[in-house]
């Protein structure tokens, strides 16, 4: 029978002769085949990205007649929780567990909000240790007493309804803090020429300090600093601005 001559007879003709003569089929050079992923490459569908604690603060699209300015960012009402734990860093008995969660919509990373605000609670210079309360952030909101929620302004606007929020503010209702991201991203005017990481520390602690139990107070003196509990964001009434409560005096009241 003769042997065809064709491209494949010479190959099947070539391991025949391999085969019978003791030798083996060389096996394909690892540069041909595909690799596989390892399984520290692989992320579940679901899992949020580990995000820098920082994100580029994103261009605003508005200017108001007051200064404002707004972001566009658009509303998704859904959110991701922060999947990072930190302990507290004080001793008192009184552990307030708390969760950050990060509207879906929003260009921001919720693990680095989430350790950011944990640090801003656990500073000396903040609430840590208030009438002996200690906070530790977890991944449970389940299991949380505090759920801060960083939001934009339209999903604010609905959970603040009764507060009359408008586009501009934050709120403390119960135990669920709702921030609005304009705010997180641009401060306020009375704030220009700060730098935006103050006035996160000025929001964080403002309204944690609803949380805890203290109310609005105005400005004791033209060129003193701010009271933590003012609202520095509407108006610092000739005070200066100031993101902490120990410098008050507050934080021991």
């Amino acid at each position: 029978m003769p042997v065809s001559t064709g491209r494949w007879g010479i190959v099947v003709l070539a391991l025949a002769l391999l085969v019978g003569c003791g030798g083996q089929v060389p096996e394909p050079s690892p540069s041909l085949l595909s690799p596989e992923p390892s399984p520290s490459s692989i992320k579940l569908a679901t899992e949020p990205e580990a995000l820098p604690a920082t994100l580029p603060i994103p261009s605003p699209v508005q200017t108001l007649p007051n200064g404002m300015l707004r972001s566009g960012v658009a509303s998704s009402g859904e959110y991701l929780t922060n999947t990072v734990s930190a302990a507290t860093v004080s001793g008192p008995n009184d552990v307030r567990r708390f969760v950050v969660q990060v509207e879906t919509s929003l260009p921001e990373s919720v693990d680095g909000v989430a350790l950011r605000v944990h640090e801003i609670l656990n500073s000396p210079r903040g609430w840590g240790g208030t009438h002996g309360i200690a906070f530790e952030l977890v991944s449970d909101a389940e299991h949380a007493d505090l759920v801060i929620h960083l939001a934009s302004p339209q999903t604010v606007d609905l959970a603040c309804a009764t507060l009359n929020t408008a586009g501009l503010w934050s709120c403390r209702l119960g135990s669920n803090i709702y921030l609005n991201v304009d705010r997180w991203f641009y401060a306020t005017p009375t704030w220009a020429d700060q730098p935006i990481d103050d006035y996160r520390s000025y929001l964080i602690n403002h309204e944690v300090g609803h949380y805890i139990g203290f109310g609005h107070v105005g400005c004791p003196a033209v060129g003193e600093p701010s009271p933590v509990m003012q609202q520095q964001s509407i108006d610092l009434n000739g005070c200066l601005p100031n993101a902490w409560p120990d410098v008050t005096g507050e934080r021991d009241g």
